[in-house]
């Protein structure tokens, strides 16, 4: 039978499970944990085990269908119990849902409670940095953009990342007084700067030995916002930029290299000189 354990943690049912489990016992209970994963959303699960002796066998595959269908509405199940076949259920268990589960002997149950009430950035802490995978390099042709390129080479290398390289035109902007940005009654897009900028951007990968296979990229837009866009549609994982970029009124808006860094979902390496 199923039997509901009084405690007051947010997001976590705690129950007892003994004897052996019949289908009555599974309408009187599953009701009740339907009803909070509605209201919390993902839960994550206390299940004590206390003289268990299995399943009959109809209800055996209603909690086999009953995990299948709301295996991603768990976060964590702590099973704590004293017997050697507990523990072998426990790792049967893990074979057939995606969900993370462990087992504590009887003396561990405070162990459980803090397992299940990890907060996700202790999680993330815990757990090593996924390496680099697809690297960005973001040029303006400079000298900086030079020394990025070396470190963006570098780290594929290291990692045996992918790369790509992206050079953003800037439309020509006068600003008033007040220093609100005025487009100029140009063409969205200039034919003959994307030309050349496409032509720089050949001649910079070559002087930097980027590979030939390195996709080549020239978007037109403002360039810390095109960055951060492009790297994110993209699937980047790492933005590699020079610190140079304050020039004109960058030097009050802020530079392209610290927009970048503040902007982008991913980590951002500004290369300084």
């Amino acid at each position: 039978m199923f039997s509901i354990l009084p405690v007051n943690r947010k997001g976590i049912l705690a129950f007892k499970v003994s004897g052996k489990l019949t289908d009555e016992d599974y309408r009187q209970f599953l009701p009740v944990l339907e009803s909070m994963i509605r209201e919390f959303g993902v839960i994550s699960l206390f299940i004590e085990l206390e003289d268990f002796r299995g399943w009959e066998g109809s209800a055996a595959w209603e909690d086999f269908r009953f995990g299948l269908q709301h295996d991603k509405d768990f976060k964590r199940i702590a099973i704590v119990g004293d017997s050697a076949i507990e523990h072998w259920v426990v790792s049967l268990a893990n074979f057939f849902t995606r969900t993370e589960m462990r087992f504590f002997d009887r003396s561990q149950a405070q162990e459980a409670w803090d397992w299940l009430e990890e907060k996700p950035e202790e999680e993330d802490r815990m757990r090593p940095p996924e390496p680099y995978r697809n690297i960005l390099l973001a040029t303006d042709f400079s000298a900086y953009s030079e020394r990025a390129a070396q470190r963006a080479r570098e780290l594929c290398a290291q990692y045996g990342a992918s790369l790509q390289v992206l050079h953003v035109v800037e439309p020509v902007v006068f600003y008033s007084d007040g220093y609100d940005p005025v487009l100029a009654d140009i063409p969205l897009a200039d034919d003959a700067l994307m030309v050349k900028a496409e032509d720089s951007l050949r001649r910079f990968a070559e002087r930097m030995q980027l590979g030939k296979e390195v996709p080549l990229e020239v978007q037109w837009g403002a360039p810390k916002w095109t960055i951060v866009s492009w790297a994110r549609e993209k699937g980047i994982d790492l933005i590699v930029v020079g610190s140079h970029g304050r020039r004109g009124i960058e030097r009050i808006l802020g530079s392209v290299s610290s927009g970048v860094l503040s902007q982008a979902h991913c980590d951002v390496l500004v290369v300084k000189p």
